[in-house]
């Protein structure tokens, strides 16, 4: 049987539909803002402030230099600071505050 890694976890469909299940309980603002933390190149350049709910770093969106999903296009922001791909924009309409942010990684991480 082949190794489960943090890639290839998603195609146990019994572990997709038990993380699905775990996701139904988050509060419905903290499933709202990870929506906006993928495919939202427009959103956080339109942003005037950027925040990470991985490393709680806050910046500007000039400070992403990198941009992933799908590769060549780069449409998702990797954090200015950590690289992870956790970041939201303010015109999400969510609040990037380190309260905010601290929430949604203790559900997210």
């Amino acid at each position: 049987m082949p190794r489960r890694g943090v890639l290839t976890w998603w195609r146990d469909r019994r572990l997709v539909a038990k993380h699905k299940r775990l996701v139904a309980k988050f509060p419905s603002d903290v499933r709202a803002a990870h929506d906006h933390c993928s495919d939202h190149r427009a959103e956080v350049l339109a942003s005037r402030r950027c925040g990470c709910f991985y490393c709680g770093a806050m910046f500007p969106p000039s400070e992403i230099r990198d941009w992933i999903d799908p590769p060549g296009e780069g449409k998702t922001a990797l954090c200015a600071k950590c690289g992870i791909d956790s970041v939201l924009g303010d015109r999400s309409g969510f609040p990037i505050t380190p309260e905010f942010l601290e929430r949604l990684n203790r559900y997210w991480f």
